[in-house]
């Protein structure tokens, strides 16, 4: 399996300012090499905006030690250069490779002519 892609990690942290929770993202780990994989797109439409629900897996190598929970935030830079921001779900660790499940969600922009 190819892994040259390339994967951050962000999880939140919550400080306090002024008497207010700030949340934070911390960088807990950059560059490890991966493998980005596209499992489902559902398109919606809601409240008349369509909305992209995109449901991935990336697969790391078994020898890394790293340890990823539900919600972190995660970077994948892809070999052609393509950004996405994910969102972790179930991390599963098997003989030989190592699987987070993650989903990205956005609304779509779209453009038209209103004359």
């Amino acid at each position: 399996m190819f892994k040259n892609d390339l994967l951050s990690v962000q999880r939140e942290n919550y400080t306090v300012q002024n008497n207010l929770a700030v949340k934070e993202y911390e960088t807990i780990y950059e560059n490890i090499p991966c493998h980005l994989s596209v499992n489902l797109n559902n398109v919606a439409v809601i409240q008349n905006a369509p909305f992209i629900n995109s449901e991935f897996t990336i697969y790391l190598n078994f020898d890394e030690k790293i340890q990823i929970k539900e919600n972190d935030k995660l970077t994948v830079t892809t070999s052609k250069g393509e950004n996405y921001t994910l969102y972790a779900g179930a991390m599963k660790i098997y003989n030989i490779t190592i699987q987070i499940k993650c989903r990205q969600e956005k609304i779509l922009e779209s453009s038209f002519d209103v004359n």
